[in-house]
């Protein structure tokens, strides 16, 4: 056997060893400093990203040190899981290089591209998470596609990773870098480098797997296709423009594409290329370019939008350039531009308009490339764009500006059958000259009325304006309108998904480390988290300005500020370290599982970091929530009795802390409790009347269920079921709680840190059909959601969290558990219709139930009334 054999061998004997077992409290302390260790983990991420926000001198020694820790906090997490769920999750260390070689490459200044990485990629299939295999105008090409549905010509990507594989199958690599490091010693000067490099590629041989990935989709349209073949460059359209520097071939026929593209390689390293990557520090980094490939439009006309006009005193108004034929006239100045002047504010009145005369176009070539036509004589005075046209392309302008958070240069084309599409979109720089100076700010300020100051805790800071729309369910998150304020009760990570459209996020709990709170700042939202009474003063349909900067909320829209956020010069931006940390926070900050019920909430599933902390928690909890399975692997533990009124039979495990030392014996009353969370439920459990002992009238078919219903037929039923348990220490409690046939489970923390604390609680079972048990599901979840808890329903199952809560708080929503825990011990008995739903939730916040049905009454069997 080889070396290399053992290694492997020993690997595998290592990973399929059963750990020692370990004391039951010990399992617990893991969890505790699991717990710990996700916060620390939010906490870093947290401060990454206000580092990004620009307020904070830093350098690459800092992005060192921090990714270091973080992933040092990672393998704490990923170790932590595996010592409480026996090592069932051994792949997360896997997960864990995916995500970590590509960061400590990137501190490198190098790529990480897998082997496993395409070489093409169809561009309505291109993954938002990897920018690098894309580059920079593809990859928000992808995004305006999957994130803003706005039309994009069809096409494909030839990835950085074929590059990679180009400059290897030609043995390049070492070539380049050597004449690179030979003019940035002043050896040689950049025309001399370029051409040599330039050459080298176009002498290059493309590796048959790459042509043969490039053809195939070619190939796949059935019909004639011209292409436009464009370059990506890593970081091309991103934070840097390289306006005009690298190649686009025009009209390019299908065989010529590969042909295309050696020559838009080639242009990686065009003179002038070179000498804007040394002015920007770029040449530590290692350039990169992916190639994009898309069908030409025949276009009618086409232009250049910017978002904010660049050269306006007072950029309140949008611009649009347009001519006839194809961009290329625009961006080269070939002929006069026709030039619209629109208000940015609604209803975007057209301000200005200059109709240029046209004498010629530029057009696709019937054998490939582009030639100059004479417009048609009736079309010279004739506007490139109508005003259905313009209302069109101004609402698109806004939604790329409020998407990518930057003032926007957008590309578009207008093709023969009046169909307008989306070419291009990047950052416009502004010059400083534009904005309004400060004093006018503060003055202008003032005079709008303020609702809320001095609130909060900033998680991104910023500005945004808009209409108030309250989310408080997963029902209204299908509600909510683009560029509106988000006023939340707390900072969910299921809100994700509505962030993109939002102006702004006010969320009355929640804390800047929190999963929302990254999501803002991934999206660069401007959000201020922990605003008490948000919701109470922020009411829906308000129309409010949000500057976080100063933690101000101002009636009314402020467009003065608005502007002068939009207009700031952003030169911090253009330093390395601000691009490495961008870089960086992509593979770190993004949170893509969501749902822990969905097939992709997996190792293999965790593409971020932030992905993975989701993980292990949600993955933690679960396996301490399921108590009689995991008190399997214990023999012996020692346990309290408590002696009480209420007949539950409720056995105490102390981690330290939760029953008084001065305790004697094996019994316990709730007096010798010490424990904040049992004694805050036990509350509403023992609250006069919730625990009524009264029989319950049951009707023919009830009883049947409960005739027929066997132990073995309850869900999650074992031999470590047939008593009610809680692991309790002073601000911690694990409850697991059988009543007949239902099962309760509760994990709460509550912490004097808001920012540790939580609530999850599982309800699953009962005695009667599923239909009757769905309905007291029901009527749990709209408790549970009246209460500001996120909750989940699946047939009989309830699922319900919050997070962030402070200990009072968590306090008062465990005295609602315990309530509701006795309130619907056999509620679902007497749910025998869909209408008996709202009388209950509203007999439970009355304290009052609705009179029982007696035998005289109507019943309903298999679905039928019987009198």
């Amino acid at each position: 056997m080889g070396l290399l054999q053992q290694l492997q061998h020993l690997k595998e004997k290592i990973l399929k060893r059963r750990p020692e077992p370990m004391a039951f409290p010990v399992i617990f302390e893991h969890f505790q400093e699991l717990l710990l260790d996700h916060q620390k983990a939010m906490e870093l991420i947290t401060d990454l990203g206000e580092k990004s926000g620009g307020e904070y001198i830093f350098d690459r020694k800092y992005l060192a040190d921090a990714t270091t820790e973080l992933r040092n906090l990672m393998l704490r997490l990923v170790k932590g899981l595996n010592l409480i769920a026996e090592n069932h999750y051994m792949e997360l260390y896997r997960t864990l290089d995916h995500i970590f070689l590509p960061l400590e490459a990137e501190l490198r200044g190098r790529l990480s591209l897998s082997q496993e990485m395409p070489y093409v990629i169809p561009l309505e299939e291109m993954p938002l998470d990897q920018p690098e295999l894309t580059g920079g105008k593809a990859h928000a090409l992808g995004e305006i596609i999957r994130r803003l549905h706005l039309p994009v010509p069809p096409g494909f990507v030839i990835t950085a990773r074929a590059y990679r594989r180009f400059l290897e199958h030609n043995l390049l690599e070492e070539r380049i870098h050597g004449w690179l490091e030979a003019w940035m010693a002043g050896k040689d000067d950049e025309r001399a480098t370029a051409r040599h490099i330039q050459y080298s590629i176009l002498a290059g041989v493309i590796p048959q797997d790459v042509a043969r990935a490039i053809r195939r989709q070619v190939d796949a349209e059935k019909r004639e296709v011209y292409w436009a073949v464009r370059s990506s460059a890593y970081g091309e359209d991103g934070e840097l423009s390289f306006a005009g520097l690298h190649e686009s071939i025009l009209q390019a026929p299908p065989k010529d594409i590969v042909r295309a593209y050696k020559q838009v390689l080639a242009s990686l390293y065009s003179p002038e290329a070179l000498i804007y990557r040394q002015k920007m520090g770029m040449m530590g980094e290692e350039a990169a370019m992916a190639v994009l490939c898309q069908e030409m439009i025949p276009s009618r006309a086409s232009g250049m939008m910017h978002t904010v006009d660049p050269v306006a005193v007072d950029p309140d108004c949008l611009v649009i350039h347009a001519a006839a034929g194809l961009g290329r006239t625009v961006a080269e100045g070939r002929a006069p531009l026709d030039k619209f002047t629109v208000e940015r504010d609604y209803p975007h009145r057209l301000r200005e308009t200059t109709i240029s005369r046209k004498e010629i176009l530029l057009r696709g070539a019937a054998g490939g490339g582009v030639e100059e036509a004479a417009v048609p004589q009736a079309e010279r005075e004739q506007p490139a764009l109508s005003q259905d046209h313009i209302k069109i392309l101004v609402h698109w302008a806004l939604a790329l500006e409020r998407y990518f958070k930057r003032p926007q240069e957008v590309e578009w084309s207008l093709d023969a059958s009046d169909k307008l599409w989306i070419l291009q979109s990047r950052s416009l720089v502004c010059p400083r000259l534009a904005l309004p100076p400060t004093t006018d700010i503060c003055e202008s300020c003032s005079l709008y009325p303020i609702l809320m100051q001095d609130q909060g805790e900033v998680a991104h800071a910023g500005v945004g304006a808009g209409t108030v729309c309250q989310v408080s369910m997963d029902e209204d998150l299908d509600r909510f309108p683009e560029g509106s304020i988000l006023v939340t009760p707390y900072t969910a990570p299921w809100l994700a998904r509505i962030v993109p459209r939002a102006a702004g996020i006010i969320a009355a709990r929640g804390s800047a480390a929190g999963h929302l709170s990254t999501i803002a700042r991934e999206f660069r939202v401007p959000a201020l988290v922990g605003v008490e009474h948000a919701m109470a003063i922020l009411g829906e349909g308000m129309e409010i300005t949000l500057d976080t900067h100063h933690r101000i909320v101002y009636a009314g829209l402020v467009t003065e500020l608005i502007k002068y956020e939009l207009m700031q010069a952003t030169v911090f931006e253009e330093a390395p370290e601000f691009r490495l940390l961008r870089r960086l926070l992509k593979r770190i900050a993004p949170l893509n599982l969501i749902d822990p019920q969905a097939p992709e909430f997996t190792p293999q599933g965790c593409k971020s970091v932030h992905d993975v902390i989701r993980f292990v928690h949600e993955k933690a909890v679960q396996e301490l929530m399921d108590l009689p399975h995991f008190l399997k692997r214990f023999k012996g533990t020692q346990v309290w009795t408590l002696s009480s009124a209420v007949p539950l039979d409720l056995k105490i495990l102390d981690l330290g802390g939760g029953i008084d030392p001065t305790a004697q014996g094996t019994r316990v009353t709730m007096p010798q409790v010490c424990s904040l969370p049992l004694k805050a439920l036990w509350e509403g459990v023992s609250a006069p009347g919730v625990w009524s002992t009264e029989p319950i009238a049951v009707d023919f078919k009830g009883v049947m269920s409960s005739l027929t219903k066997t132990l073995a037929e309850a869900p999650g039923m074992t031999a470590y079921s047939r008593f009610n348990l809680a692991v309790i220490s002073e601000t911690y409690m694990n409850l697991h709680l059988r009543l007949g046939y239902h099962f309760n489970l509760v994990d709460v923390r509550m912490g004097p840190d808001q920012v540790h604390n939580h609530i999850y609680f599982r309800f699953v079972g009962g005695v009667t059909d599923l239909t009757r048990r769905s309905r007291r599901a029901q009527v749990l979840a709209r408790i549970l959601s009246r209460h500001h808890f996120k909750v989940d329903t699946k047939g009989d199952l309830v699922v319900a969290r919050c997070l962030h809560l402070p200990q009072e708080e968590i306090g008062r929503r465990l005295e609602l558990l315990g309530r509701l825990i006795g309130f619907t011990r056999q509620l679902d008995i007497q749910l025998r219709r869909d209408e008996d739903i709202p009388q209950f939730v509203e007999a439970f916040f009355h304290k009052s139930l609705p009179p029982r049905k007696g035998p005289q009454e109507p019943e309903e069997i298999n679905g039928h009334e019987k009198t």
